[in-house]
């Protein structure tokens, strides 16, 4: 699976992730008339964060963890916790969407109606749910969708890897391999090219990316006679200097907390690379 969402189909053909591709499964119920201390066990017991409450077999409402803690606590204060039924403090109408939708689809309509978790119904069956987790694991540049106020940076190790491959670069430029030395400086400039759309808010990421675009195609555009190897060295370290220090910097910082208002993924790229998994930006939401 890309980082674009795509998935491989048969013949080697791209398609667009779908909400059955990534929903988490199986799906934790109850009935409306349980009593919310067996659903809040239930929860802690099986490590949900969420059960869908259903009404003659179909469902009909959702209870998280949220729900429990501010409407049993606040809007039935004067009752016994175990007199409250599930569909006294259960979200309803429940919003659905369906298995063949698109991850775009599921952002978009999580977003709008700003929930955390959609249910998943096919011709009226719950097969699954999918959540704010399930969509940015793969889709990490949705976050603001949810988060507004987060600004997402690239990490240090995406800053580490770029180095090692313009540091590459440095030395076939020192050895005068030219045709290398272009290839090197593509790859680098390829994949910036996809880090900034990413990680918009990337003000220094932004930055290398300018310094790159600009001797990219400088370097293109010149014959191998032409290209001034000095010059040329002065600029690549130039644009090395800036990504080592952005490098040490995110390295010590890891992953930021809410707090700063900052927040860094190990690697923007899913299933490719180290294999190392990707740290999402905030308190993972359980299904």
């Amino acid at each position: 699976m890309s980082a674009e969402g795509e998935a491989e189909a048969e013949g080697g053909e791209k398609r667009k992730t779908k909400v059955r591709d990534i929903m988490s499964t199986p799906i934790i119920t109850e009935e409306g008339d349980t009593g919310i201390i067996k659903i809040a066990k239930d929860m802690a017991d099986l490590e949900v964060g969420s059960v869908v409450i259903t009404s003659e077999g179909e469902p009909a409402g959702i209870i998280t963890e949220r729900d429990i803690a501010l409407k049993v606590l606040l809007k039935y204060r004067g009752r016994r916790g175990s007199e409250v039924k599930a569909k006294e403090i259960m979200s309803s109408p429940l919003v659905t969407i369906k298995p063949e939708a698109t991850v775009e689809e599921a952002c978009e309509l999580a977003s709008t109606k700003n929930l955390k978790r959609l249910p998943v119904v096919e011709n009226g069956v719950l097969i699954g749910i999918i959540s704010v987790r399930n969509i940015l694991t793969r889709k990490p540049e949705y976050v603001k969708r949810f988060y507004p106020e987060v600004r997402v940076l690239a990490s240090g190790w995406t800053f580490d890897r770029l180095e090692r491959t313009l540091s590459d670069g440095e030395v076939l430029l020192a050895k005068n391999e030219m045709e290398r030395y272009r290839e090197r400086l593509k790859e680098v400039y390829e994949e910036l090219s996809k880090l900034v759309s990413y990680y918009v808010d990337d003000k220094e990421l932004k930055d290398i990316f300018d310094g790159m675009t600009q001797l990219y195609h400088d370097v293109e555009g010149e014959g191998e006679e032409k290209i001034l190897i000095e010059e040329h060295r002065k600029r690549l370290e130039t644009i090395l200097r800036k990504i080592r220090h952005v490098t040490y910097g995110r390295k010590r910082q890891s992953v930021t907390s809410f707090t700063s208002g900052a927040f860094a993924f190990h690697d923007y790229r899913h299933g490719h690379g180290t294999g190392k998994g990707m740290r999402l930006p905030f308190k993972r939401t359980r299904p």
